[in-house]
């Protein structure tokens, strides 16, 4: 069993314990409701019956939500649970409301109000009680799997546990003869629930619209990155939320003359070191650079291998006359460029020029002091050849 399918599982178990006790109580406050004369309890198991809608939409975001990436989302489906969360903030936020219109419309009617019976205050607290337990037994869960539709589902049942205390004031209101009450802890539980519907619903829509971790969370990769042997500096950090993990994209600054696979394996352990040590962070994408160039690349306009190539070609074909002494030293030069074997020729760019390594057959170590003697010539002729910091020679077996 995977990680994610025991995730999903978890989430499945919490929301069918959570639809059970929702049912239950439906079912005992309509009853109650109706024989006990109390309309609001009659109207409160009616919310809890709807809740179980919730319930469902629940279950089916977080077992999509929990789908492997395919070809259309390579980046999973993590959203769909965030996008659920919205819309149970939405829910929360209507539901705020419709206490409110209906507090309203109470107080516009006439003064005359139902006396419930002492069974139905009775069973507004077992509503408020059972409402408030599963409340912290969701969010237990919500915290432990990091879960955002399961919070949102964890706050719409405190808003049923305020929704029940609502009923509760008001049949102890009614009972004692002040009707009023249930009008104004209505309104005041009402703005409650709508401000955590809002809360929720803005959190995932800033999820949605990719923002990304905070301080704390950039300050700890940030170390973390530095710590890691071969980086000399980090820029261009980004993150963002996709469910309840973060994308990673940032470049990692290396030593210049690196060779391209310890490049690799530096970008492979600063991703290894993030995903294990960091909980929240399940992917990361390192750019590998001999530069900062988080504002402007100094290499960005100078030209690729095969232009560098017929640059240096045409320039020995060009020192032949001069240097007739090291004619074939000159010659075999060009024709291994004329190859074009990366072994022979590597290129490092770096504060907007190029050196180059032209690394001869090892049989040419018996020229070597013809070889030395062409290199510190080149260190003075280069004026020409204006992006060619330099040009080394070596030997290859």
């Amino acid at each position: 069993m995977t990680e994610t399918s025991a995730r999903y599982l978890k989430i499945r178990f919490v929301t069918l314990v959570g639809a059970l006790v929702n049912l239950f109580l439906a079912v005992v406050k309509i009853i109650v409701g109706y024989i006990g004369s109390s309309h609001a309890l009659l109207v409160d198991g009616i919310h809890s019956l709807s809740d179980l809608l919730s319930d469902a939409l629940v279950i089916y975001g977080a077992k999509h939500g929990d789908k492997n990436p395919d070809q259309d989302h390579p980046y999973g489906h993590a959203r769909i649970e965030t996008f659920f969360a919205v819309v149970f903030g939405v829910i929360l936020v209507a539901v705020g409301l419709g206490i409110i219109i209906d507090a309203i419309g109470r107080l516009s009617q006439s003064g005359v109000a139902e006396i419930p019976t002492l069974f139905a205050l009775v069973v507004a607290l077992v509503s408020v009680i059972s409402k408030e337990l599963l409340y912290q037994y969701t969010n237990h869960f919500a915290k432990q799997l990091n879960s955002p539709l399961l919070k949102a589902n964890a706050w719409h049942h405190r808003s049923d546990a305020v929704s029940s205390i609502v009923v509760l004031v008001g049949v102890a209101g009614s009972i004692y003869g002040i009707a009023y009450l249930d009008i104004v802890a209505a309104v005041i539980v009402a703005m409650m629930i709508a401000k955590i519907g809002w809360d929720l619903a803005y959190e995932g829509v800033n999820e949605l619209v990719d923002k990304g971790l905070d301080k704390d969370e950039l300050t700890r990769i940030k170390a973390l990155i530095e710590t890691i042997p071969g980086v000399s500096e980090m820029h261009s950090l980004r993150t963002r939320q996709m469910g309840n993990k973060a994308l990673v994209d940032v470049h990692v600054q290396v030593t210049p003359y690196v060779s391209v696979s310890e490049g690799h394996r530096i970008s492979d352990e600063v991703s290894h070191r993030l995903v294990n040590e960091i909980e929240v962070v399940s992917q990361v994408l390192v750019h590998i650079d001999p530069e900062n160039d988080e504002k402007f690349s100094t290499c960005s306009q100078l030209p690729l291998r095969n232009e560098v190539l017929t640059l240096l070609i045409d320039y020995f074909q060009h020192l032949k006359p001069e240097l007739q002494s090291q004619f074939d030293l000159l010659n075999n030069i060009t024709k291994l460029l004329k190859q074009n074997n990366a072994k022979n020729l590597v290129l490092h760019y770096h504060n907007g020029k190029i050196t180059t390594d032209i690394f001869l057959p090892f049989e040419h170590i018996e020229h070597l002091n013809e070889v030395q003697d062409l290199e510190d010539f080149l260190k003075i002729q280069l004026e020409d050849l204006e992006i060619i910091d330099q040009i080394n020679f070596g030997f290859l077996k």
